[in-house]
């Protein structure tokens, strides 16, 4: 396991940690993960990128800037597409050309933004393929409202990370997570994806927004429901990771 550094265009460092299994070729798998979180997404990409180095593949956990242990930064979706490029790059300059994707939530909308070129396939949970009405009232407090506002950006206290005191946001970043085309958001899109969804995904809307961009899946894309589980209570833990080693390895096998 190594702790990394990975250098943007923008002068921004994030943080990574790069597992390179014994057995590892020249795929590797990076996870993007969701608003307001870490590489770690609570350990579940942990668990996660377990499982697919068992199957062969080296991983890339990395938090986007402002997010982590990365460099302080306004969390926004342009940053976190150059991120993810960056983060891509790297993985290429240290000999991994063909590259898997595993994003959840949030995180989806950076992924599918981006869609860097090395990339073949992508494993997509509980996507965010369209606006969304968040009630930001009920997320933030009166006061990070009022900042938004007032200074067009606020301070939100991370309980996470002990390296991190908070994340900073802005009017942009509210726009961000609510305010995407379902055209834009699968414009740059060319590769197979898997699509995930759980029963807490159908109770948030993220499903029938799913349901209604299928026209718009690359040919050989597949849509996964399942009503048994909740994953973010960490339920069906194996059903995920199997569903997700089994599609990537079909679609980016190790030679």
């Amino acid at each position: 396991m190594s702790e990394i550094s990975i250098p943007t265009p923008r002068g921004k460092n994030l943080s990574g940690t790069f597992v390179n299994p014994v057995d590892a070729t020249d795929c590797a798998v990076i996870f993007s993960h969701s608003f307001l979180a870490d590489r770690h997404s609570g350990e579940h990409f942990d668990r996660l990128a377990a499982a697919y180095r068992a199957a062969g593949y080296a991983t890339l956990e990395f938090d986007y800037s402002g997010c982590g242990t990365s460099d302080d930064d306004v969390i926004t979706l342009q940053n976190q597409v150059e991120d993810l490029h960056s983060a891509s790059n790297w993985l290429a300059d240290q000999g991994f050309d063909r590259q898997a994707l595993h994003a959840h939530s949030f995180g989806t909308l950076p992924a599918l933004k981006a869609c860097p070129a090395r990339v073949e396939t992508m494993v997509l949970t509980s996507l965010v393929a369209g606006q969304l009405s968040i009630p930001w009232n009920l997320i933030f407090d009166s006061s990070q409202l009022d900042d938004l506002e007032k200074l067009g950006h606020a301070r939100i206290p991370d309980d996470s990370c002990a390296e991190r005191d908070f994340f900073v946001i802005s009017r942009q970043t509210l726009l961000d997570l609510s305010l995407n085309r379902t055209e834009d958001i699968f414009a740059a899109v060319n590769v197979p994806l898997l699509i995930i969804h759980d029963l807490a995904d159908e109770d948030r809307g993220l499903l029938e927004l799913t349901e209604g961009a299928k026209e718009l899946f690359p040919a050989g894309s597949h849509l996964e429901i399942t009503r048994k589980y909740r994953f973010g209570l960490g339920e069906g833990a194996d059903f995920l990771k199997n569903q997700s080693v089994q599609w990537v390895t079909q679609h980016l096998p190790v030679r």
